[in-house]
């Protein structure tokens, strides 16, 4: 079987240029606090490096990929991946929403339709792009008779993320403490 199209990576660049901008302030912040002493370090390292991870893994990370396998959707602390056979509906009037038969998945990082879009009834740019690759999909026939493989979707949880999180927010309470 031919494949219908390559995978395609949708992220709003306005979430990319704020996760980049939030990077870039807590590295210049990180290194103020270096400079400023033993005191500054305690207090302020961890929030900022704390803000500079939650920016990467919030807005520049996170993406969806439409692919003739199903939709990714790669969220601040997990992964989720959606065959084509579960997704019952696509909605994107406030970024991408699919109604699955395992409960709606909400992708954090799909760019919404602007107010006036939205009035006119248009969808986002991963709505759009999910709905036409499920339809060429129907229309080739490949979801013919599909059916569910998993009890669940698969998901898988960002180990690094989270293990960061919680060590820079127990720092963050923490070192000023001791400090």
């Amino acid at each position: 079987m031919q494949p219908l199209g390559p995978t395609e990576v949708v992220r709003a660049r306005s979430a990319r240029a704020l996760g980049a901008t939030m990077v870039g302030v807590a590295a210049l912040g990180v290194g103020s606090t270096l400079l400023a002493g033993s005191d500054a370090v305690t207090t302020y390292a961890a929030p900022l490096a704390l803000f500079g991870l939650l920016g990467w893994a919030g807005f520049w990370r996170a993406r969806v990929e439409v692919s003739d396998g199903g939709v990714r959707v790669v969220n601040t602390l997990r992964t989720l991946e959606v065959p084509w056979p579960a997704v019952e509906s696509v909605e994107g009037r406030y970024g991408l929403r699919l109604g699955t038969a395992y409960g709606p998945v909400q992708a954090w990082a799909a760019p919404a339709p602007s107010g006036t879009q939205r009035a006119r009834g248009e969808q986002g740019p991963a709505a759009v792009l999910v709905q036409g690759r499920l339809d060429a999909l129907r229309e080739a026939g490949f979801l013919d008779g599909a059916r569910l493989e998993r009890p669940d979707l698969r998901r898988s949880w960002h180990p690094g993320t989270l293990a960061g999180v919680v060590v820079l927010a127990l720092s963050t309470v923490l070192l000023p403490l001791v400090g």
